[in-house]
């Protein structure tokens, strides 16, 4: 029960005593009033009488007779007698109140008299007075009356009646206050506790009630006081907190080296892209990038030296992204080497045009290793949309690193989404694995593809047949080289499936009498026994005499990355008698000065700078000395892409051959 409702209901027992004390001291009051009235009645009556019945002129017996009958008659009286001086009743007159009595007073007060139980609850005195009757000195009988107090007790309980209902209507109007209290008590609490108390737990920037400029309780000045205090405590304290919980989402979500985000932040970002939860469309890229040398720079590199560097990267980077403001691209850190950038709803050239300026800035931030080499970049770049899911972006991207990886050069690798269904499903290095022992375990599993190329030159048209692994998985679909290689190359498996593809390559020969291209992949030449098991797969005799028509390609990377592996890999090839070319020589510009060292066929270079040197003088002159070492070194140029009329026209006068429309 609460405090009020005690103090009211206290106050209210209170009441109800002293109204019921008043009421109980009124009727006593009354009650002692009318038994006075009555003594006093009583009296006056016998005197008059008394002293009418003394009179000379009264003392006839009829006389007195009428006299007493009169008085008697007029019903206020129960008893009046006269007796003699001896004791010997001369006249009596007696009411008996249950006796029938036809008088008209008699009848009204029967009507209108108070019941019988309030008259026995609250009985009134009969008062008896006596009177000596006289003849002169001569006594001549005793009167005796006795008051009827009927009408004393009815005038009794019409007072009390009265008094009674303005007791109850006191207490009804008592009641009437006291809910009237109730609910002004109530209302203030509501005003002036309850709302500043529930006030207490908003934010001191949120809108709350509005303060009253003073309480409308003066006893409750100190509580609102109080309240007020401890309001300003609890939101002081409640922003030191919300303070300390957003350093510590910032702790949580951000990377404590580049102060990026990590990521748990960027696969929540991802998955908020992906179902368009900030109204945006559900489409865009992922831009993934990793250092692939950080292990070679904590080595030479002080730790904070190694941070701050990575540091200004990820600011560069970020300078970058606030250039291209409209975009909403966020940048994030992964793990120790690796970043990725998100770009929703970026369409396919801003994307392109957004990652070649991040890969400028990232190559022209790049360090100088121990060995005399620049630190690598590998970039991977995909798109996704609505029916994308985290896992598989993450895959393609992981993928697109292994490709970038494997061929050892710093372009970006686009994985677009569809394109790889059979990647994103066994995505997973164990299931790779799995797989891709299983088809060099099985004899049918691995094939080539060979697709013929022509090639024209100042002296004619060559043709080439340039080969690609193939690879059946158990469910029957079949996998590109380009798609399951980089996998290998990550997994340490490539020299296997190198020597598959080559022994597969010398056994076309024997079908084929053009020129047959193989790739090798640059890590296989870093397993020590691949050279070895490579020069025993060709020694066999019955390769012997097609081997001049075996042509195994490196990328041109493997000069600066792998120089002494790729030196003996040529001279080994050469022994065999077995041709060795060079792609992307134009990449590479640093090995024109090791080409006099290796025994090759050909060296290849791109259409986009075969086609630049038509218009820039610079990438002329670098043309005009990449073809006139090789051709001066016995070495043939080849370009593996079509080109324009003008530049194939540059290229044959240069010796070099183009590909055929």
């Amino acid at each position: 029960m609460s405090l009020l409702k005690q103090l009211l209901i206290s106050v209210t027992v209170a009441i109800v005593a002293i109204l019921i004390g008043t009421l109980a001291f009124s009727i006593g009051a009354a009650r002692q009033y009318l038994d006075g009235q009555l003594q006093s009645e009583s009296e006056n009556a016998a005197s008059s009488l008394a002293l009418s019945l003394s009179q000379p002129a009264n003392q006839d017996p009829v006389t007195q007779e009428l006299l007493m009958m009169a008085l008697f008659d007029g019903g206020q009286f129960k008893l009046i007698r006269l007796a003699s001086p001896q004791g010997e009743t001369l006249f009596e007159r007696q009411r008996d109140n249950s006796t029938a009595d036809s008088s008209a007073p008699a009848a009204k007060l029967k009507d209108s008299g108070a019941p019988p139980w309030f008259v026995e609850m609250l009985p009134l005195r009969s008062p008896k007075a006596e009177r000596v009757i006289s003849d002169g000195w001569k006594q001549v009988g005793q009167l005796t009356l006795v008051v009827d107090n009927s009408y004393a007790s009815q005038a009794l309980w019409g007072s009390s009646v009265r008094l009674a209902g303005v007791v109850v209507l006191a207490g009804l109007a008592w009641a009437f206050f006291v809910v009237l209290l109730f609910r002004w008590f109530r209302k203030v609490l509501q005003q002036e506790i309850s709302a500043q108390v529930q006030a207490i737990g908003r934010q001191a920037g949120s809108e709350g009630p509005a303060k009253p400029a003073r309480a409308a309780v003066a006893e409750l000045v100190p509580v609102l006081s109080a309240i007020a205090d401890t309001r300003e405590r609890v939101q002081a304290t409640a922003q030191e907190q919300m303070e300390r919980i957003e350093s510590l989402e910032l702790e949580v979500n951000r990377d404590p080296v580049t102060q990026l985000p990590n990521r748990k932040y960027f696969v929540n970002e991802l998955r908020r892209a992906l179902s368009g939860a900030d109204g945006a469309a559900a489409h865009g890229h992922v831009m993934l990038f990793r250092q692939r040398d950080l292990l070679a720079l904590n080595a030479q590199m002080s730790r904070a030296s190694a941070d701050a560097w990575l540091a200004a990267m990820g600011e560069q980077v970020n300078q970058v992204l606030k250039g291209h403001a409209e975009c909403k691209a966020q940048l994030a850190r992964l793990n120790g080497s690796d970043f990725v950038v998100l770009m929703p709803a970026l369409a396919g050239p801003q994307a392109m045009s957004l990652v070649q300026h991040i890969r400028q800035v990232l190559l022209s931030m790049r360090v100088t290793l121990s060995n005399g080499q620049w630190c690598r970049w590998s970039f991977a770049l995909t798109d996704y949309s609505a029916s994308s899911s985290v896992t598989g972006v993450l895959a393609r991207l992981d993928y697109g690193l292994m490709r970038a990886e494997s061929s050892g050069q710093a372009e970006v690798e686009y994985v677009a989404y569809g394109d790889d269904e059979v990647v994103s499903d066994l995505a997973g290095e164990t299931l790779w694995r799995q797989m891709l022992i299983a088809a060099l375990e099985a004899q049918d599993a691995l094939s080539l593809s060979v697709q013929p190329l022509q090639f024209k030159g100042r002296n004619g048209v060559q043709e080439r047949g340039e080969a690609s692994l193939s690879l059946r998985t158990a469910a029957g679909e079949t996998l590109m080289g380009s798609l399951f290689l980089p996998v290998a190359v990550r997994l340490g498996l490539s020299a296997e499936f190198d020597l598959r593809a080559v022994a597969l390559g010398a056994a076309c020969l024997e079908q084929n009498d053009c020129e047959l291209v193989i790739r090798i992949s640059l890590p296989s030449l870093a397993q020590p026994d691949f050279l070895g098991r490579l020069r025993e797969e060709l020694s066999a005799p019955k390769w012997g005499h097609r081997l001049s028509l075996l042509c195994l390609e490196l990328d041109a990377h493997g000069l600066t990355a792998y120089p002494d592996e790729v030196a003996d890999f040529c001279r080994a090839m050469a022994l065999a008698g077995v041709g060795v070319g060079l792609r992307r020589l134009d990449q590479q510009p640093m090995g024109l000065t090791k080409l006099h060292t290796l025994p090759l066929r050909y060296v290849k270079l791109g259409s986009e700078f075969s086609e630049q040197a038509a218009q820039s003088p610079g990438a002329l002159h670098l043309l005009q000395a990449i073809v006139e070492t090789a051709t001066g070194l016995g070495i043939q140029v080849v370009v593996n892409d079509s080109v324009n009329a003008e530049t194939a026209q540059l290229l044959h006068k240069h010796n070099a051959l183009t590909l055929a429309a």
